[in-house]
């Protein structure tokens, strides 16, 4: 575990900026802009706790490790790191969107076989399984919407809210896989060792 009361770990990005309007104003605000210091461990108005900014896909290991004994992170990562020991304690309901199938055909459903890009492997081929379909997932971290037109995969799995970079990229919205927010999760051990401090969090975000 950390020298200091808690550490926070939350993912960089969108889920930082909405759980900052989330927490602005309380005792456990960040006192610096995390986008104008280059800071990774950043103290908070409470002496009790330090905020940690990193990737979301490493905060599941900076909690299930104890170096982070609370992380802020979106449920699409805690979806794809089902081999980490952490414990989900709330849905933040922030940054709300969806996991879905995406394509350039609404009939590919019914195919036996699809070949996905996505960055979440495990949940994709999960899902075309359930629904009968062999899947051939490859892996891209980034910029899947290209896929399908260069000719790399029938269809892509990924992150949708408005839906706009889907149409820009000729793609369709074919099947919603799950509802997406962000969650608040934390290391097994500091639930006992520091469930007051936990507590005295959570009352605040809540």
């Amino acid at each position: 575990m950390s020298e200091f009361n808690l550490v926070l770990a939350i993912q960089k990005g969108r889920v930082l900026d909405s759980y900052l309007n989330l927490i602005k104003g309380t005792k456990f605000d960040i006192k610096e802009d995390p986008k104008e210091t280059r800071k990774i461990l950043i103290e908070t108005q409470s002496t009790k706790m330090k905020v940690l900014v990193v990737r979301g896909w490493d905060i599941p290991t900076y909690v299930s490790l104890g170096i982070a004994d609370l992380g802020v992170v979106g449920k699409d990562i805690l979806l794809e790191k089902t081999n980490e020991h952490f414990i989900e304690l709330e849905d933040l309901s922030i940054c709300n969107c969806r996991l879905s199938l995406a394509g350039k055909r609404s009939d590919l459903m019914k195919s036996h076989k699809l070949s996905v890009a996505t960055k979440y492997p495990k949940t994709a081929r999960k899902f075309l399984e359930e629904n009968g379909i062999q899947p051939d997932v490859i892996y891209l971290h980034g910029a899947q919407e290209i896929a399908p037109e260069l000719g790399l995969s029938d269809a892509i799995v990924d992150l949708v809210d408005s839906g706009n970079t889907l149409k820009e990229n000729g793609l369709e919205e074919i099947k919603k896989i799950r509802d997406i927010s962000t969650r608040l999760i934390a290391n097994v051990a500091c639930l006992k060792t520091k469930e007051i401090l936990i507590d005295d969090y959570k009352s605040i975000i809540s």
